[in-house]
């Protein structure tokens, strides 16, 4: 048994999922990193981490609009265009949002004095929404190229070259220079604009750039959009609304609290996307054979929701820990709510893993479904727990939403389910993950 565990952790598929989760948590864990400095309130106060916050949600609230399904068709067009025509698609996808992104600016200066009346809102985030929203679609479409070339290492140098820029304006501005929120933001930007940089040279390589724009790819993305926008929402609405419906029945010092809890439940989510960064292609893969071989895709499955089950006990053992010895004493009361957040964010990666089939096979109307279902169910019990127990009452609802949104997902998914757990027929070629 320990033989079999030593070879199995010494194989390509760990050693690769490894490089993915590591990479993983640099991309999208720099926050995490840099909260046992920020909590700080000599650097940033409980309001401005709640400010953050906001921010943060907005960006994903718009991105949908933004990015309007290019990113998942990227994903799976990858695996089923020739090469010429996925450079066409790829070029064709920067079109519609840049357009997107103008927009943004002036429906957020029309309605700037509502969001500061409502949620506190600067001015200066009329720009800033706008354009870091521009700037995460370019860097995910980067790193979903990246992944689809099965390139950890350059996924590596990536994530280490966006922490690396980050953290040290991002402290330099903040810690020496006391520039609050916005020596975070400025940090922020300046280290997905240099992504970008790297991002062309890269593509330009791979010779993925200056392919033809087509109508063709615009009208069927415009198509294919609508249910991924939904889709998007409804994510956005599972992971970011509650923080403005405790915003407006409670104030942003709350939202800061309950903040930090939510950034370090958020390290379940942070591992399981790294392993979907990895298995997702696989599945993909798996799916375009001419005869579906659902024992390999089982066999996907379960070393994904293992691997995340693991991490989820890791992280409900190890952050009181550091709530106790690394966080300031405001943010203390949070830690009550990490453990239904972070429970909830668990439902919600095993229930992201049933979305692959419905991407691949692009079911617009089971997502459109599913979609509209979970943003009923997310909006519903946030207003009703949070108006009633804030905070906790967020937590709460939380976890309560991604069970009920699995529940309904796995439910739609049977026909693949069974698929997976009773397939008889013998797998076309040996398994390797």
């Amino acid at each position: 048994m320990i033989q079999k565990v030593y070879s199995l952790i010494n194989s390509p598929a760990y050693k690769k999922a490894g490089i993915y989760t590591f990479s993983n948590f640099f991309i999208k864990g720099t926050s995490f990193l840099l909260l046992f400095i920020y909590s700080n309130p000599k650097y940033l106060t409980v309001h401005e981490n709640g400010l953050l916050s906001l921010l943060t949600s907005s960006v994903f609230i718009l991105m949908p609009f933004l990015s309007l399904g290019i990113v998942q068709s990227t994903s799976v067009d990858f695996f089923k265009l020739k090469s010429n025509e996925f450079k066409d698609f790829f070029t064709t996808g920067f079109i519609m949002p840049v357009c997107i992104m103008f927009l943004a600016f002036g429906g957020l200066f029309f309605f700037s004095n509502d969001l500061k009346h409502a949620y506190n809102f600067p001015v200066s985030f009329v720009l800033i929404i706008p354009v870091l929203t521009f700037l995460n679609f370019c860097n995910e479409q980067f790193l979903t190229v990246v992944r689809n070339n099965d390139e950890p290492i350059t996924f590596l140098k990536a994530a280490l070259l966006r922490l690396f820029i980050e953290i040290s304006i991002s402290l330099t501005l903040v810690v020496v220079f006391f520039c609050g929120w916005q020596g975070r933001v400025t940090g922020i930007i300046t280290a997905n604009t240099v992504l970008i940089f790297v991002a062309f040279f890269y593509l330009k390589k791979k010779n993925y750039l200056f392919g033809k724009i087509k109508k063709t790819y615009i009208r069927q993305e415009l198509i294919y959009s609508f249910p991924i926008i939904v889709l998007q929402c409804s994510t956005f609405c599972l992971f970011y609304s509650d923080k403005f419906f405790l915003s407006y029945f409670s104030d942003n010092r709350e939202v800061g609290i309950y903040s930090y809890a939510a950034v370090f439940a958020a390290v379940v989510t942070l591992g399981s996307s790294a392993l979907l960064y990895y298995v997702m292609p696989k599945i993909y893969s798996l799916l375009s054979l001419q005869k579906v071989n659902y024992k390999q895709i089982r066999k996907h499955f379960v070393f994904y929701v293992g691997n995340c089950f693991i991490l989820l006990i890791c992280v409900l053992t190890l952050t009181p820990v550091l709530y106790k010895y690394f966080i300031n004493s405001n943010y203390h009361p949070g830690l009550k709510y990490f453990y239904l957040i972070a429970t909830g964010y668990f439902f919600w990666s095993v229930t992201y893993f049933f979305y692959t089939f419905m991407f691949y096979k692009k079911h617009k109307k089971m997502i459109l479904l599913l979609s509209v279902i979970s943003i009923f169910i997310s909006l519903t019990n946030n207003y009703f727990f949070i108006k009633n127990g804030y905070a906790y009452g967020a937590a709460l609802s939380v976890c309560i939403s991604y069970f009920l949104v699995l529940v309904v997902t796995v439910s739609a998914n049977l026909k693949n389910i069974r698929a997976m757990f009773f397939q008889t027929t013998p797998a076309l070629k040996p398994f390797n993950l």
